[in-house]
């Protein structure tokens, strides 16, 4: 008879993509079993060998995202699970937890060979701080890494955004030549935005619409199954250890500029230690879709301005001249994957400005500022400058002489 805890894990096992055959030995259930279980749409209830209701089944379903997240330790749960309305004890929660622990440690891991251009792998790595533009910043490196041919790439950045990553994807299809069928990902906001209990998953949109753009295929790394992007892992430790260890960093540009520098003549070209093969002979292989015969995806920050009566907007910390003719109006801008900032009143760009990074700067163009000095609105009550200062009268130079010739 299938427990209420042992229900749940057989359907997370299959929304993590396992097959009928592999639940049925993991688990010790006959096929029939394990096919009833994916069948049914809620836990059986009754006297049949089926658990009764619990005070936990409210709460199943979260501990079980919490335990795709790593988190097993039961009194973590429990004060979790108390501050959402739980009043079971932790006896109930322990025996729901353990057959989840236990399956993962008979987890085997094997290795999973991609053929040519189907998948590669992408994640986020720490490498510490760096200066950028007066400012410390949190310096992230973006690694891809294709399954077949282990060919690398990596760029460092001070953000993680949705934007910078879309950005990073653009520079590695470039540097291999194409895109893969699929690429795969940890459960990170850019990517979804959250995957329901019964297994759907509600994808970022944007990036939704990046992947479509581009034709490749957005796949999740399972739950307990960490070691499915061993490949991107194994780079991430690579880059770390040859390259990154021991760095004197200028700037970020000069770190990326030695980081492609790196890549191009020691990463891609040594021989690899599983395939024994050189990572650039194997990407000619890969056979990848072509980008090169599309613009690039669109990347760029899309925001609205207010221009003072003065010519300029306000954007992160500087002031950008608008021509005068548009003071206080609305104006679209649009910060570009260039460094460029484009200004738009409806679908007329009418400035463009190179990006200043630095706080507090000022960039104007002499031919956008007004030729004189906007006259300043009376205020109700305040006397007209006529009435304060009235007209003289004008006399002949004549009369002044005389005046002078007679004293």
């Amino acid at each position: 008879m299938v427990k209420g805890e042992e229900w749940f894990m057989i359907k997370d096992m299959y929304r993590q993509g396992l097959s009928i055959a592999e639940i049925s030995r993991r688990t010790g259930r006959d096929r029939k079993t394990v096919r009833k279980v994916i069948r049914s749409t809620g836990p059986p209830l009754g006297r049949k060998g089926w658990s009764r209701p619990s005070k936990l089944d409210p709460f199943k379903s979260y501990l079980i995202t919490r335990m795709s997240q790593g988190v097993f330790n039961a009194e973590k749960l429990m004060r979790e699970i108390n501050r959402m309305g739980y009043e079971g004890r932790i006896s109930i929660l322990r025996q729901f937890v353990h057959p989840f622990r236990e399956s993962r440690k008979e987890v085997v891991t094997q290795r999973f060979e991609t053929p040519p251009g189907k998948q590669s792998q992408v994640d986020w790595a720490h490498f510490g701080a760096i200066d950028y533009y007066g400012q410390r910043r949190k310096l992230s490196c973006f690694v891809m890494t294709l399954g077949y041919s282990r060919a690398i790439y990596c760029e460092f950045t001070v953000s993680q955004d949705l934007e910078t990553f879309e950005r990073c994807h653009i520079h590695a299809f470039h540097y291999f030549g194409g895109v893969p069928e699929e690429i795969l990902y940890d459960r990170i906001k850019t990517v979804i935005f959250y995957q329901h209990p019964d297994g759907t998953i509600h994808w970022n949109p944007t990036f939704g619409d990046f992947a479509h753009y581009y034709g490749f295929t957005p796949r999740l790394c399972p739950p307990y199954r960490a070691q499915t992007k061993g490949k991107v892992e194994a780079s991430i430790k690579y880059i770390r250890g040859n390259f990154f260890q021991g760095l004197s960093i200028s700037s970020l540009d000069d770190l990326n500029q030695r980081a492609l520098e790196w890549l191009n003549e020691t990463a891609n070209t040594r021989v690899h230690g599983t395939t024994k093969e050189v990572p650039f002979h194997r990407l000619a292989e890969e056979k990848l879709t072509p980008v090169d015969t599309r613009p690039d995806y669109d990347t760029s920050y899309i925001s609205w301005r207010q221009v003072t009566k003065d010519s300029f907007i306000s954007y992160k910390g500087n002031r950008y001249s608008v021509p005068s003719r548009h003071n206080l109006r609305r104006v679209l801008v649009k910060e570009t994957a260039e460094g460029m900032l484009e200004l738009y009143v409806g679908r007329l760009k009418v400035a463009s400005h190179r990006i200043e990074y630095r706080r507090g700067m000022v960039v104007s163009v002499p031919e956008h500022l007004p030729s004189h000095p906007v006259p300043k609105k009376r205020l109700p009550g305040q006397p007209r400058w006529q009435d304060l200062f009235p007209e003289v009268e004008t006399r002949p130079l004549q009369i002044y002489e005389e005046v002078a010739l007679r004293g």
